[in-house]
């Protein structure tokens, strides 16, 4: 199933392009802020964010991963990504999410991870889904528990590529 384009009163959730690197690079690849409790490292070079939306392209018609660029229809700007795929450790879908750093604390990743949740259910059929923090991430805590997470088990918590491990949690979701 290709990722579709959906939509929530603020903004427009759309698949990835080429054509995003620029702002992709600048919006929050560079921000090792936004980076710190994320399972990757941050870009110091566009042509990591290249490979990356290489990536996320070829991805665009597969069952197992769906991911969206979060544009903010009052401006036309992409500022973050959600995501849902299939994570063989707990053998269902595991959602995800960042946002460059002028958009936190405003509720879009709450807003785009309800409509990417409800997605998830009407179409996909999911029963669950989880999602993992580091237990300092406090602000991700509060997204998924916003959205109807419950714990679910402690966990380790790999940042950036695995070189920092961090005491996480993992939260579930019954549809």
């Amino acid at each position: 199933m290709k990722t579709p384009i959906l939509e929530t009163q603020r903004l427009i959730l759309r698949p990835f392009s080429q054509d995003d690197a620029e702002d992709v690079f600048h919006g929050w690849e560079t921000d090792p802020d936004v980076a710190q409790y994320m399972f990757w490292t941050s870009h110091n070079d566009i042509n990591k964010t290249k490979e990356w939306l290489s990536f996320e392209t070829e991805k665009i018609f597969d069952d197992d991963w769906f991911r969206w660029g979060l544009v903010k229809k009052e401006t036309e700007s992409l500022i973050g990504t959600g995501l849902i795929y299939y994570e063989k450790e707990f053998r269902m879908f595991e959602i995800g999410y960042n946002l460059g750093k002028p958009f936190w604390g405003k509720g879009f990743a709450t807003e785009a991870m309800g409509e990417i949740l409800r997605f998830a259910s009407e179409n996909l059929k999911l029963k669950e889904i989880v999602g993992r923090h580091a237990k300092e991430n406090l602000r991700s805590e509060h997204v998924m528990e916003k959205l109807g997470f419950k714990y679910f088990e402690d966990c380790n918590y790999p940042c950036n590529k695995g070189a920092i491990i961090l005491e996480g949690k993992v939260l579930r979701l019954i549809f």
